[in-house]
């Protein structure tokens, strides 16, 4: 095995641990222990088949590199002999990688491999320097716990070189020889061609016979290897230059790959992989009575899928798991014998062992293949094992399927409640598989969490009561019964005496929380219990006390919106279901205005369902996720919606005591906005009244040539408008009233426009301001109106003109704020006629403001 690391990079392996040959396991190197071998290396010169590669320039020292920049990334690798040569080059570029650049590794497993250096050397001023000093090099286990060693049994060469200063240039090169007697003749490769921090030139090169069929794609890039033949040895040569570094970000979804790639595999199709396979996942029947055992206890369950439940909670709780990236061809499976003597496995022992078990107790089961890094893009690979990083087991009971995963642990209830991660593609050992089968975890298994939280809450100067009831099902349930079982009593309530203390600093518990199995199903319940002094907080003026009920688990689950300008997508929490109710029993009657909402985008779908009644209130909130990532397009559109469902989760309660009601008053007027509307009234009188006396002509305009003498004055249709004209200003003198109780004493206003309050939108003060100051507009303009009509001024068909535009405009704008507000949404409908009626008014009024004889003929002064 060789892993090639420095500064945290591998240049190896797309999970940057790659296995050059996979490790043969516990059962290979305890046979190479027997022989007391000792663990070393060779010092040689680079093998012949190796192709020299110039050496680059030093150009692209300036990017980003933590201190180290690899000029060169030299891969060669010889299939046919098993031989895989590394070299490169790095230049020390700042302080920062004096000490990572300096440190050298190369990993391999003694079973089956040999590892052969080539050349330390630091370039200083052009001049190289040897420092391949085998005294200066160590030996040392690649895992320092013995039960990961025994699944992972590599050792690794590293030495630290001293002397090294910022401009130096290290060049390393070493070859590893071998390969898993596992892996057959089997050529399967999955190389990286980009990393975290940016290569200079990387060249990576392939030879074997031309007689073998190797298959490769690129991934992610657009450089395509060459291929030539010459005298029976075909070459695959890939280059390219200046790579860029790319981070990828912790919260990406979890098949997300961006990096290039390039897949060799021999296999020609996934039913090859699969055939391949079978026999890495085959062993022998234990014969330990220990086992036997265990399988008595199976048969004796007269219900298969019970019988399934017994043995999948055996493997998973009674056999710890040791969490070991491996390829399928990592080891043979382990004597089950010893596995169940031991109590430990990783996921290829635990597979085999539960697959064993059910077998023998007349259960159809086989191990199926998946791929942590891919997922469901596994069709989109070229077929091969080096994809494949993991195992779960496919269970038939009748025409039903069934998908284990015996690496989780603390699975309780049905098997359709049983959680399997969205690996998405699986390929099942079988004789007769095909190709790959799609599958789902059943909904029935999903996260699904229930909160309700019941408040009994005292007026100021009480302690108030707090109990919560917790229900978890599914993978959530799974997850808080390993909490329980990881964590003490004590630590668990402590962190959730946190919780609530961000909201309600002094809460006390009042009882121990209590953890419950619900029997029958994959589902557990958490009670709690306390008592909040002081849950009323006062005002910044002490004018009030609140109290703001927020739905926690609702916010928490929704995530965070992100950066608009990321360019990679976001992992979503999918699929998650969470139901919160807020039930309060406040100590009196409590008036509060509730409305339904519902917020329903691509991503989630949220609901709320307040209802208030008498002196008891709650709060339901229900949340499910409907995707599992946010793509790089959606993601303003996403942070909107998570921005806008925040704001409308949570009510504010607020209280005044009998001494705060008659220290500040019930309706204090509102000053700012009255000083406002009032400097607004007066200008724009001031404006109509210079209007009205500079619109006086100095000589009156003639009558029409072809209008008669009747036609001047107030007649015919202009009664009508006269009318208008004195009847108009009282609609907007009662709108002015309908606004005053709203705006002008302050508990209302502050009840529509303090964040804190349970009725607040953001939309509501710049909605009431416009209608404020459009009706004090629309008054002093009719009072202008009345005015010049009267007088019979030359301005008033264009001003009543404008009058009419505006009082659309206005009417349109109104609606639109309005709709903004879903508390608001029920006034769109009263707002329909008012619409109309400007419509119609400026289609009839204004053609004949512009046409009539009789309007030309009297407003002439």
């Amino acid at each position: 095995m060789l892993a090639q690391s420095m500064n945290g990079i591998s240049f190896r392996n797309a999970s940057f641990m790659f296995f050059l040959a996979a490790a043969s396991g516990c059962r290979i190197n305890a046979e190479a222990a027997e022989t007391g071998a000792p663990i070393s290396f060779e010092i040689a010169p680079v093998p012949v088949w190796v192709k020299p590669v110039a050496t680059p320039n030093e150009s692209g020292t300036d990017q980003d590199s933590a201190g180290t920049f690899y000029m060169l990334v030299d891969r060669q690798e010889n299939v046919d002999r098993n031989a895989f040569y590394y070299h490169d080059l790095r230049k020390i570029s700042s302080e920062n990688g004096v000490q990572s650049g300096a440190f050298l590794s190369a990993t391999f497993n003694p079973a089956f491999q040999k590892l052969t250096l080539h050349a330390i050397r630091v370039i200083r001023n052009k001049i190289p320097l040897d420092r391949l000093d085998r005294s200066q090099i160590k030996l040392t286990p690649s895992e320092e716990d013995p039960q990961r060693l025994a699944y992972h049994p590599y050792y690794t060469a590293e030495t630290a070189l001293d002397d090294v200063r910022v401009g130096d240039v290290i060049e390393f090169a070493y070859t590893i020889e071998g390969a898993s007697p596992l892996r057959g003749r089997r050529c399967f490769e999955l190389f990286p061609m980009q990393w975290e921090i940016p290569v200079g030139r990387n060249v990576l090169r392939l030879i074997h016979s031309s007689q073998r069929k190797l298959i490769f794609r690129a991934r992610n890039d657009s450089i395509q290897p060459v291929v030539s033949t010459e005298k029976g040895i075909t070459e695959l040569f890939y280059e390219s230059t200046n790579v860029p570094g790319l981070k990828v970000a912790d919260d990406v979804p979890d098949d997300y790959v961006p990096r290039w790639q390039l897949q060799v595999s021999e296999f020609g199709s996934w039913a090859e992989v699969a055939q391949w396979a079978l026999p890495l996942f085959e062993t022998d029947v234990p014969d330990s009575g220990e086992f036997a055992d265990q399988v008595a206890k199976l048969n004796a369950i007269s219900d298969p899928e019970q019988r399934v439940v017994a043995a999948l909670r055996f493997v998973e709780d009674e056999i710890r798991y040791v969490t070991v990236e491996s390829d399928p061809a990592a080891h043979l499976p382990t004597s089950l014998n010893d596995v169940v003597r031991r109590r430990f496995a990783d996921y290829k022992d635990k597979v085999v062992l539960l697959v064993t078990l059910l077998r023998q107790s007349g259960i159809d089961a086989a191990p199926a293949l998946v791929s942590k890094s891919f997922r469901a893009n596994l069709r989109e690979l070229v077929p091969s094992p080096r994809s494949l990083d993991h195992a779960i087991v496919e269970v038939r009971l009748g025409a039903t399927i069934h998908w284990i995963e015996p690496t989780r642990t603390g699975q309780h209830g049905p098997l359709s409640q049983v959680y399997v991660a969205n690996y998405g593609e699986a390929l099942v050992l079988r004789p007769n598989t095909k190709g790959l089968t799609t599958f789902t975890a059943p909904p029935t298994s999903w996260p699904s969490k229930n909160v309700v939280e019941n408040y009994r809450i005292q007026p100021p100067g009480k302690n108030s009561e707090l109990d919560v009831v917790s229900e978890y099902r599914g993978l959530a349930a799974d997850s808080q019964r390993g909490s329980f079982r990881e964590n003490t009593r004590e630590e668990i309530q402590k962190r959730y005496l946190d919780y609530y203390a961000r909201d309600f600093p002094e809460i006390k518990v009042e009882k121990q929380l209590f953890y419950e199995e619900l029997p029958g199903e994959n589902a557990c319940r958490v009670t709690e219990s306390y008592v909040v002094p002081k849950i009323w907080q006062l005002s910044d003026d002490k004018d009030r006390y609140r109290i703001f009920l927020r739905p926690g688990d609702i916010y928490s689950a929704l995530g965070s919106a992100t950066a608009a300008q990321r360019s990679e997508p976001l992992k979503l929490d999918y699929p998650n279901n969470v139901v919160q109710e807020i039930d309060a029993q406040m100590f009196d009657d409590w008036p509060l205005e509730v409305k339904a909402n519902a917020i329903e985008t691509k991503f989630f779908r949220l609901r709320d369902d307040p209802r208030a009644r008498g002196s008891y209130l709650q709060l339901h909130y229900s949340l499910e996720m409907l995707k599992d990532r946010v793509e790089v397009a959606e993601l303003q559109k996403f942070n909107g919606a998570i921005n806008d469902a925040k704001d409308s989760l949570g009510y504010s309660l607020t209280y005044r005591t009998p001494q705060q009601l008659e220290k500040t008053g019930r309706h204090a007027l509102n000053w700012a906005v009255a000083a406002a509307a009032l400097c607004f009234f007066g200008t724009a009188s001031f404006f109509a009244y210079r209007y009205f006396r500079d619109s006086r002509l100095a000589q009156p305009l003639p009558p029409p040539i072809d209008a008669s003498a009747r036609l001047n004055g107030l007649g015919g249709w202009l009664i009508l408008l006269a009318v208008g004209q004195i009847l108009r200003p009282l609609g907007f003198i009662k709108t002015g009233f309908d606004l005053w109780p709203t705006m002008f004493h302050t508990d209302s206003w502050r009840s529509l426009t303090d964040p804190i309050e349970s009725s607040y939108h953001p939309w509501w003060g710049p909605t009431l301001l416009f209608e404020l100051f459009f009706n004090i507009g629309s008054l002093v303009l009719c009072a202008l109106l009345i005015a010049l009509f009267f007088t019979r001024k030359a301005a008033w068909p264009r001003c009543f003109a404008v009058f009419l535009v505006c009082s659309l405009l206005g009417t349109i704008l109104d609606i639109y704020f309005i709709h903004h507000i879903p508390a608001a949404h029920g006034s769109l409908s009263s707002s329909i006629p008012a619409i109309v009626a400007a419509v119609a008014g400026a289609a009839i009024w204004i053609p004949y403001l512009y046409f009539s004889k009789r309007v030309k003929a009297t407003f002439r002064y």
